[in-house]
């Protein structure tokens, strides 16, 4: 949803951006009684400082912990051929045998 309102607002200077942090080190978990103390976490200065600095990229989805763009890329290029795929048809999976 993000990526197409971006594309929507394209030249209106209006950005969008989806920011996907992951599991981040904030009290959140400790006020749910969960121990997350063995869990490895983002600290929210560093998945502020990635999303501010994925405005400045132009990043319309930024994931903090994810090193190779290219894997997001792979899946929005897997989003398009899916929803390029469809027919106004039933596929054949969903028909009744």
């Amino acid at each position: 949803m993000s990526q197409t309102l971006s594309a929507e607002l394209a030249g209106t200077g209006v950005q969008v951006q989806v920011l996907c942090p992951g599991i981040v080190a904030t009290e959140f978990h400790t006020r749910q009684g969960m121990d997350m103390s063995t869990v490895p976490r983002m600290s929210a200065e560093d998945v502020v400082t990635a999303g501010l600095r994925g405005l400045e990229l132009g990043e319309v989805v930024c994931a903090p912990g994810v090193e190779d763009a290219g894997l997001l890329d792979a899946v929005f290029r897997a989003d398009l051929a899916a929803f390029g795929g469809q027919s106004p048809e039933l596929a054949s999976r969903y028909r009744a045998g």
